[in-house]
């Protein structure tokens, strides 16, 4: 049912380094990828500068510590889930003007989680959702969130993990990453543009630390890129700057062609 789960980074529609600012231009360009071919898709959007300064300050990624002010703590959590909220709207606005029948789906409305592992049962819940949703010719937008969590009171739970869960479950074929960089980048600042799960090449990430993605989270949707590589036959991943000749290129090449190469982004392989 599903042919493509995409996540639009966070860093691709607002700048990480000012508080709750957006990157309309962007956003207007990535929207416009859809516009043809949104049939039994799947978006998800980080938070950018919407929802991670709060986070951080309140170390929600924690849950709550017995040291922590709770009142504040708490609070927290609610002024998250506010700016997240605002750069969903921004999304959807977007989305709708461009005709793009999409609605909106806040993970925290559906999952729930223990000791920061989510409970299945509520999982189930959201796919069902998800299902009605595409049956009908929706396109469901989902977001990062904050989770309420038995254990722990609360969690972050990030679009690149909601993405691999996602994933698991409706098995795509072809799942992007669009980020503010061209993809995985070598020491030098050249783009690794076939990264194969098979090979030691997570030794070069670990050398090249954070500084390969504003964001700070490359290696992490390196690793979830490779697990999905892992998990699901058949399924093309590409991590590819959002704005770029290469994402439209992606977005309006049919799928079923198995050998599409482009130069200036990653694509994630097992030999």
């Amino acid at each position: 049912m599903v042919t493509r789960i995409i996540k639009i980074g966070g860093a691709s529609i607002t700048d990480k380094s000012q508080f709750e600012q957006v990157r309309l231009a962007n956003i207007d360009f990535i929207v416009d990828l859809f516009k043809t071919n949104y049939e039994n898709l799947i978006l998800i959007h980080g938070a950018g500068s919407f929802g991670h300064h709060q986070a951080k300050q309140f170390k929600l990624n924690q849950g709550y510590l017995a040291t922590d002010d709770y009142d504040k703590c708490r609070w927290g959590v609610c002024d998250t889930r506010r700016s997240l909220g605002r750069l969903h709207q921004y999304l959807l606005n977007a989305l709708l003007a461009a005709q793009i029948p999409v609605v909106g789906v806040s993970p925290f409305d559906f999952l729930v989680s223990d000791q920061f592992e989510l409970i299945e049962e509520n999982f189930r819940h959201l796919c069902q959702h998800l299902e009605r949703l595409l049956s009908y010719g929706f396109v469901p937008l989902l977001h990062g969130d904050v989770l309420l969590d038995k254990s722990k009171h609360w969690r972050i739970y990030s679009g690149d993990d909601l993405l691999l869960k996602l994933a698991e479950h409706f098995k795509p074929r072809q799942c992007l990453f669009l980020t503010s960089v061209p993809g995985v980048l070598r020491s030098d600042g050249s783009v690794i543009e076939e990264f194969y799960i098979d090979e030691n090449q997570f030794d070069e990430l670990n050398s090249q630390s954070t500084a390969i993605d504003v964001t700070g989270s490359m290696q992490n949707k390196v690793t979830i890129a490779s697990e999905i590589v892992k998990k699901i036959d058949g399924c093309q991943v590409f991590i590819v700057q959002g704005v770029s000749d290469q994402s439209r290129q992606i977005l309006s090449t049919p799928i079923d062609n198995p050998n599409i190469a482009l130069t200036g982004c990653t694509r994630v392989l097992k030999k």
